[in-house]
């Protein structure tokens, strides 16, 4: 059973057979995670969240449930959080922000928590590469519910759970997992909240597993389990989960003892749906051709994949729908040449989400003129290739003055993805952009995170004067 092979892969795990570069890696996501849960702590949705449960449990920092919802809410709010190509998951979202409600708690070394961070990375990716895409294609959002086991995995490992109560967390977490991606085409704060939500069931999970609470051990893979349930493509009843998925589940399996997958994590550099970005470089390439004659453009055809071409809001009225609008993504891009979350930020105040003729801004006046000339199109073709793909072409076609000159770019794999990696450096400078007044050296205290207490290093790290 696959909760038994995650189980026993958590248990045995050793910092010391963790490779460098997985150790490495998990430090990097460690500073992306900061650097995003800082600048999204005081967004509207996290902010109500803790006033929220302050008036149930009177401080949320009192309450470790509490406050992993709180981190977990606060770092995905702005869509900038790290993930998985194949596994379709924000991971360090809710990774960290479960591990960080513990260490607040309780004594927790360096190695002890890179073994739980690692170790529920992979099995966030393990089980993302095997539900998907026919879990997302049902409606789930994989960040909530096999975020649910990642916060399992990782509270488990911190709590130091034997074999068999580790099997019986993840049972617990199995039943708790959630999260419905009608929450995020509505533009509402739930898709925020899916990722604290599974931080904060995660950590249940493992202390009701620690205090003899029991779990379906087949909640993963038996007839009536996670993968029957939530990602059957074609699973037939005449038919076991086994006797349709055998070879893909083995395959993934496999990877938990032969690689450490955290090293293929993508890292975000635009506040826009992963699947999203392709489009944008895409159009930053052309933007880059056109420059300011963009006022000359008749028409614009964005040729994508199915999911990505879904994400088809014309009208967002906040932030939470922009960030899934692949129209306003394009058309801010090829205007302003980039779209970072301060730009953004700034187009809203100026009245993106107003009537374009209740609007005074110049460049926001022409992403709205340029907004009606897109037209996305689900090309069949893109839907086929390989798993972890991110296809969209980007043509432009511009007017008489231009003799209907036509500019097209095709971007397949996105920075970030791990054919087109961001570097170290990239991941400081997405920090600094995003934190200007944070004092950035005390970052250099992660590369001694091995001979570290995390509470006091936690402290260091997440608290200053902004």
């Amino acid at each position: 059973m696959i909760v038994k092979k995650f189980a026993d892969f958590i248990v045995n795990l050793k910092y010391e057979n963790i490779s460098k570069d997985a150790i490495q890696q998990a430090e990097l996501c460690l500073i992306d995670y900061i650097g995003v849960y800082l600048r999204g702590r005081n967004e509207i949705a996290p902010q109500i969240l803790k006033k929220s449960v302050d008036l149930i449990n009177h401080s949320y920092s009192d309450n470790m449930l509490g406050e992993a919802m709180f981190l977990g809410t606060a770092s995905h709010v702005l869509d900038l959080d790290d993930g998985h190509d194949v596994a379709r998951v924000h991971l360090g979202t809710v990774a960290f922000s479960t591990a960080i409600a513990l260490c607040n708690k309780l004594a927790v070394n360096g190695k002890q928590f890179i073994e739980a961070i690692v170790a529920g990375y992979e099995v966030g990716i393990v089980l993302g590469s095997i539900a998907n895409p026919n879990h997302r294609n049902q409606g789930f959002h994989s960040t909530g519910t096999i975020g649910t086991f990642v916060a399992g995995t990782v509270a488990s490992k911190i709590l130091g759970l034997n074999y068999y109560q580790t099997i019986q967390c993840l049972g617990l977490c199995g039943t708790q997992s959630a999260g419905l991606l009608e929450s995020d085409h509505q533009g509402t704060m739930a898709k925020a909240f899916h990722s604290g939500n599974a931080a904060s069931n995660g950590i249940l999970s493992a202390f009701l597993a620690y205090n003899g609470f029991t779990g379906a051990e087949s909640i993963i893979d038996g007839d009536e389990g996670f993968l029957k349930a939530r990602a059957i493509g074609d699973i037939r009843s005449d038919k076991s989960l086994k006797e349709v998925n055998k070879n893909k589940i083995d395959r993934n399996l496999f990877k938990l003892t032969d690689e450490f997958q955290i090293e293929d994590i993508y890292f975000k550099l635009y506040p826009f749906c992963r699947h999203i970005h392709s489009s944008i470089e895409s159009s930053l390439y052309l933007n880059n051709i056109i420059k300011k004659d963009y006022t000359a453009i008749d028409a614009i055809d964005i040729y994508t994949y199915k999911t990505a071409s879904e994400h088809d809001n014309y009208n967002p009225i906040n932030a939470e729908e922009l960030r899934q609008s692949l129209p306003y993504a394009v058309a801010i891009a090829i205007v302003c040449g980039e779209v970072g979350l301060t730009k953004v930020n700034f187009l809203i105040q100026d009245g993106l989400f107003k009537d374009i003729d209740d609007v005074d801004d110049d460049k926001v006046h022409d992403i709205k003129i340029l907004v009606d000339k897109i037209h996305i199109h689900d090309k069949k073709e893109f839907d086929n290739l390989e798993a972890g793909t991110r296809p969209a072409n980007v043509k432009v076609k511009l007017n008489e003055k231009f003799r209907g000159g036509v500019f097209e770019h095709t971007t397949i794999f996105p920075k970030g993805n791990k054919r087109n990696p961001v570097k170290p450096g990239e991941v400081i400078d997405k920090f600094r952009k995003l934190n200007p007044r944070y004092p950035i050296k005390k970052l250099n205290a992660i590369d001694y995170i091995e001979s570290s207490e995390m509470n006091e290093l936690l402290n260091m790290l997440l608290n200053y004067d902004y």
